[in-house]
């Protein structure tokens, strides 16, 4: 009887006192982090992320049932992103019932990650010169001096074909993109999605909507306006400014960054990856992935959503800003 309680004895401790991977008491809702909290692997961890203020996590537990000191939250996608931050770094919110009241403009829900491609087109098309739509470039065109749209993908990247046949996922495999169905479009987006990806010459709107649209949403209407909305507040910002005022010269992804930064607001810049390639003795800046948080409906705007995105790493350090045609 006394090995018994004292194995229970041991037990309690070790949930009071619980320095692992898991919470010893579980909690429903989110973190809403009000500053820049250490969050760190254990409850004894003298380093680890800093939280983002404003922004909610998915709360996992605290680390006991009675005056807890500590919160566990989950930074990312999986269990090994679980991390304690003390109790006073924010405001534990649930979702409200059906008779509870809400106050929306207070309690965010937890933003659902997205990456947001955007390519130089004429960097795109030194490398892919026979590409219908590289074919017919010139300077004139908008993808000569704007941000041409590649895709806007849920994430993690593992959040493909969502629903898709088999036969249309092979079909997208294969590259057949012409042989995937048309898309039920409103004449507007149609248009609009010809001017700013001109990949549709290729099909490529309909590659990405088979593999990447059909997990944001449950027609390619909505994941084309809503993608197209982001991109004319890149394309209307300083990023572009910074882009055609430098054509022909080297930008740094530094300047990328601030230019971010500048335009939608401090930490934007942390949300974005720029992409180069070696072309001969040049290198060219190719891509930025931009991460930003959705949902993208109206009334989000560009800066909101880049607010809530993942940050990332900056990617290559910089590269030439290509001009139309073959260099």
């Amino acid at each position: 009887m006394k090995r018994i309680t004292l194995l229970a004895s041991l037990t309690a401790a070790l949930a009071t006192f619980n320095d692992g991977a898991w919470a010893s008491v579980k909690l429903e809702g989110w973190l809403i982090a009000e500053e820049a909290c250490i969050a760190s692997k254990s409850l004894r961890g003298p380093s680890g992320e800093e939280l983002e203020p404003g922004r909610a996590y998915v709360l996992r537990g605290q680390n006991r049932a009675d005056d807890p000191s500590h919160y566990q939250v989950r930074l990312g996608e999986s269990g090994n992103s679980d991390r304690w931050v003390r109790i006073d770094c924010g405001v534990h919110v649930v979702r409200a019932g059906p008779d509870e009241p809400s106050n929306e403009d207070e309690i965010a829900a937890p933003a659902t990650p997205l990456l947001l491609a955007v390519s130089w087109q004429p960097a795109f098309c030194e490398a892919r010169p026979r590409q219908r739509e590289c074919k017919s470039q010139h300077n004139d065109r908008f993808d000569a001096s704007h941000f041409a749209l590649h895709g806007l993908w849920p994430q993690p990247r593992e959040n493909v074909y969502c629903d898709v046949s088999a036969r249309m996922k092979r079909d997208d495999k294969d590259r057949r993109w012409d042989w995937l169905p048309l898309l039920d479009l409103e004449a507007s987006t149609r248009n609009e999605l010809k001017k700013v990806m001109p990949g549709t010459a290729s099909f490529l709107h309909r590659h990405e909507w088979v593999k990447h649209g059909t997990c944001y949403s449950e027609d390619p209407e909505t994941y084309y306006r809503d993608s197209l909305r982001m991109m004319a507040q890149l394309n209307s910002s300083e990023v572009q400014k910074l882009f055609v005022a430098n054509v022909g010269q080297n930008v740094s992804a530094k300047a990328i960054r601030a230019a971010f930064e500048t335009a939608f607001g401090p930490g934007s810049g942390t949300r974005v990856q720029v992409t180069c390639r070696d072309d001969g003795d040049r290198r060219l800046i190719t891509e930025l992935k931009i991460y930003l948080g959705g949902p993208l409906a109206e009334p989000t705007s560009f800066a909101d959503a880049l607010r809530a995105g993942e940050k990332t790493a900056q990617g290559c350090s910089g590269g030439i800003v290509d001009p139309v045609g073959l260099q």
